[in-house]
């Protein structure tokens, strides 16, 4: 096989096939098809969509790929409900009429499998979950060195993953060329922008836990003009000041921290949130203020009010940059997504133009998805945790191996 490399292509200090050209030979690709499926069929294919430039110019350049991911937690056990097969079934519809031929291998990583592989004559060999095999997730040489045999060249199309330690995602590097895909430069390239950005900068920060996201709120407080806070996270940040939450979602154990945040003037709290009882079917709008009390202990916190909506989207639209990570309300139901579309759709009205609009995390693409503004960002992150370590200035396991020294 080939791979030539071309100086004037360097993206990012990443070894990546944009600026090596891998031709005429066999490639691991690993990819992030951790897609949800259910009763056999792919609900989202997102992210197979997103693999599929690097399929497509792999195989352009006359290579055969071993596509190696991962589904679920099934905990080194075969368990049927998280086999890809079904997701093989959905790439196999994708690349309808390409011509390209393919397989889908369900045996176990062994010796077996790395013969059956490398005596098949298809364009695509797609292999069984690789968490099936207790190995992966313990980053084990054996099962590196066996995924190594099947091909010459080994990519990284899975960002989404790369903050965990894999023997398809770390261990494999020690036995192959390793690269970045397409989608894993361009996650890089956008995610580190968000590091120095634009000024004035702005950060939205939902979702549920705030104990995943103090590092990342430190690092926004240093570089960011402005921290909007939404989700559970607020109702510690309300609990860290007094507030009584009810049977809101907060981290009690996490309160001192909150507390040491809330000394930084450059994190806004919501004026105003949705409230509701148990059975979600008495609302009402309580504006934050001197009475302590948000809500009862029937009652949660489920979204931030139509005030917060318009004060956060002032402070957006002075943005030259914005990046959005997790839903400010439980987005699962139609009454309680409002507040997180509406800011959605705020952001894309922006992007890609007055400023520089990024999202990512799982719920944060659900939420994208409901606004159908999601064409109109400059990026959408396909990483969750991955994308909260990589902004919180860590070097992720999975790219360290493909950085350029």
């Amino acid at each position: 096989m080939e791979v030539s490399f071309n100086f004037w292509l360097v993206n990012m200090n990443i070894k990546s096939i944009e600026n090596f050209e891998i031709r005429d030979g066999r490639v691991i690709l690993r990819v992030d098809f951790n897609v949800p499926v259910k009763k056999g069929k792919v609900e989202d294919s997102y992210k197979l969509k997103r693999a599929l430039p690097t399929i497509k110019q792999l195989l352009k350049n006359k290579n055969q790929i071993v596509l190696v991911s991962h589904l679920g937690r099934p905990k080194g056990k075969r368990v049927k409900a998280l086999s890809l097969e079904p997701v093989f079934k959905e790439l196999k519809k994708m690349l309808v009429g390409k011509g390209y031929k393919m397989k889908f291998f369900p045996q176990k990583v062994d010796a077996k499998l790395v013969k059956r592989v490398n005596d098949t004559d298809v364009d695509i060999l797609f292999l069984e979950n690789m968490r099936y095999d207790k190995r992966e997730d313990e980053n084990r040489k054996n099962l590196a060195l066996l995924l190594a045999k099947m091909g010459d060249v080994y990519v990284n199309e899975s960002f989404a993953a790369s903050h965990r330690k894999m023997s398809s995602l770390v261990e494999i590097t020690n036995y192959l060329p390793s690269f970045a895909g397409l989608n894993l430069v361009q996650e890089v390239s956008y995610l580190n922008k968000s590091l120095k950005p634009k000024k004035p900068a702005v950060a939205l920060i939902g979702g549920s836990k705030i104990r995943t996201k103090i590092a990342l709120i430190k690092g926004f407080l240093k570089t960011y003009n402005k921290v909007l806070i939404g989700g559970g996270l607020a109702n510690t940040f309300f609990a860290a000041k007094g507030y009584e939450v009810g049977g809101s979602l907060f981290e009690p154990e996490e309160l001192r921290r909150a507390k040491l945040l809330l000394q930084s003037k450059k994190i806004i709290l919501p004026k105003d949130v949705l409230v509701s009882d148990k059975k979600r079917k008495k609302i009402r709008v309580v504006k934050i203020g001197r009475d302590q009390i948000l809500c009862e202990k029937n009652e949660m916190i489920l979204d931030i009010g139509p005030e917060t909506v318009k004060r956060y989207a002032d402070e957006i639209k002075k943005a030259k940059f914005i990046i959005w990570n997790g839903p400010l309300g439980l987005i699962e139901e139609k009454k309680f997504s409002h507040g997180t579309i509406a800011l959605a759709k705020f952001i894309g009205s922006r992007a890609t133009g007055r400023a520089v609009g990024i999202a990512g995390g799982g719920e944060t693409l659900l939420a994208l998805k409901m606004s159908g503004m999601e064409k109109y960002y400059d990026f959408v992150s396909t990483g969750g945790g991955s994308m909260l370590q990589f902004m919180e200035g860590k070097v992720l396991p999975g790219i360290k191996p493909l950085i350029i020294k």
